[in-house]
């Protein structure tokens, strides 16, 4: 290989919106990589249900489509180790390899120089004490976030962090964030850009031939924040109470990440830039919702026996149980349960056998006077004091995505997802 590889995923970014804020005089580093690289356009699966980004991820880490993956769950990549993914593939041919926050990711690598796994995937972390307990603290605020939540050992973990892995010269940048923390997205915001300078410290201290960082903001915000933007020209509007009408909170995620890129293109690296898919605008008014202590509301809701829960990302989340008829026994009660003005579901779910996969989908606004009735138990529930609200959804997936290689100009053409995986391991 001529130069080290870098795989960057920026997750879920319109690209038309980036070309729109360039054009406002924004985003220098997007454009300069626009106008140097292009960009081809990426397809994936064509079921809706399946444009989920832990599916399509393992797409691009194994090149394989959903019909060979299999993989429907975010965390269930390491249930499959016959999956190699890019970093297996590139340890086979002798290459050292570490990865940052990479999503739906299996780390059951020989020795990688770093590794810390999303949050949601439990998995091996490699690297320093330090970096391991970062990686324990990031997966247990981000899953705790909507209860606004932050252990006292993740805090010593994050300020340990900051000394070792934030610059002198990007202090003011963070100083502007923490400024602006009451703002929508600007946690968010903050965690990538610490993510970010954890993998350039470690990145220019081990300088392995393969490696990967993965930055989930800009999906978050789209989803959550997409009618604020500049580039949102549809008839929506946020309520004042959720996001200022003059606040622009992708503009915010896009600066930062363009200013990553502008750091990733100093190292004079091979960059592959992927977004999987992306996101455009959502039509209709819709609510998330969160459980703030999934094993205190399930004994609430009359569910007692299981293993284990297992919080996911934003509504969804993972029950294990020690026998099937446990585990249906679970659902047939989760899915007894409806809004008792409407009669609609509140959850749905996906049974494999002793684990279940759910999602809280109750999608209307949630009041104090809000009831549950489960047509099983006979029971009335007041779900408001069991939930957390997490946001109003602005941006819906969409199958087409984008991949950047700073190895050459690519015209805008469109090619399978599967294929960006074949490119990378040619590169190797």
């Amino acid at each position: 290989m001529d130069k080290k590889i870098i795989l960057v995923g920026l997750n879920e970014i319109n690209f038309e919106y980036v070309e729109s804020y360039i054009k406002m005089g924004y985003l220098p580093n997007f454009k300069k990589i626009f106008n140097d690289y292009g960009y081809q356009y990426t397809t994936s699966e064509k079921t809706y249900e399946l444009l989920e980004p832990w599916i399509q991820w393992v797409t691009i880490h194994t090149g394989k489509t959903y019909e060979e993956h299999q993989i429907f769950r975010l965390g269930d990549i390491v249930e499959h180790p016959h999956l190699k993914q890019l970093w297996n593939l590139a340890e086979e041919k002798g290459l050292s390899v570490a990865a940052i926050s990479p999503f739906n990711a299996r780390n059951d690598l020989k020795n990688p120089l770093f590794f810390v796994p999303d949050p949601w995937t439990k998995t091996k972390i490699s690297g320093s004490p330090l970096l391991q307990d970062l990686g324990k603290a990031v997966a247990q605020a981000v899953n705790d976030n909507a209860q606004e939540k932050i252990d006292t050992s993740s805090i010593f973990a994050f300020l340990k962090g900051a000394i070792k892995y934030i610059p002198i010269s990007k202090i003011f940048h963070y100083l502007t964030i923490i400024s602006k923390i009451k703002k929508p997205g600007a946690k968010a915001i903050f965690l990538d850009s610490f993510l970010a300078d954890i993998f350039m410290n470690e990145w220019k201290n081990t300088k392995p031939d393969f490696s990967s960082l993965f930055l989930n903001t800009g999906a978050h915000v789209q989803h959550h924040y997409m009618f604020n933007s500049k580039a949102y020209t549809g008839k929506f509007e946020n309520p004042e109470w959720y996001c200022p009408k003059n606040y622009d909170p992708l503009l915010e995620v896009l600066k930062n990440y363009d200013s990553v890129l502008g750091e990733l293109l100093t190292l004079n690296t091979r960059l592959f830039i992927l977004t999987g898919l992306h996101q455009k605008p959502h039509e209709h008014l819709t609510f998330y919702w969160r459980l703030k202590d999934h094993k205190e509301s399930l004994k609430t809701m009359g569910i007692e026996i299981f293993d284990e829960v297992l919080p996911r990302m934003s509504r969804d989340f993972l029950i294990n149980c020690s026998s099937e008829v446990d585990a249906k026994n679970a659902q047939t009660l989760l899915e007894s349960y409806t809004s008792k003005k409407e009669n609609m579901p509140i959850f749905t779910v996906d049974n494999r056998g002793k684990s279940l996969f759910i999602e809280l989908t109750y999608s209307n606004d949630v009041n104090d006077t809000f009831e549950m009735f489960s047509s099983l138990t006979q029971k009335t529930l007041h779900l408001k004091p069991l939930i957390a609200f997490v946001a109003i959804k602005n941006g819906e997936h969409d199958g087409i995505g984008y991949f950047i290689d700073t190895h050459k100009k690519s015209a805008h053409v469109t090619i399978p997802l599967t294929q960006t995986f074949d490119e990378i391991c040619h590169a190797f």
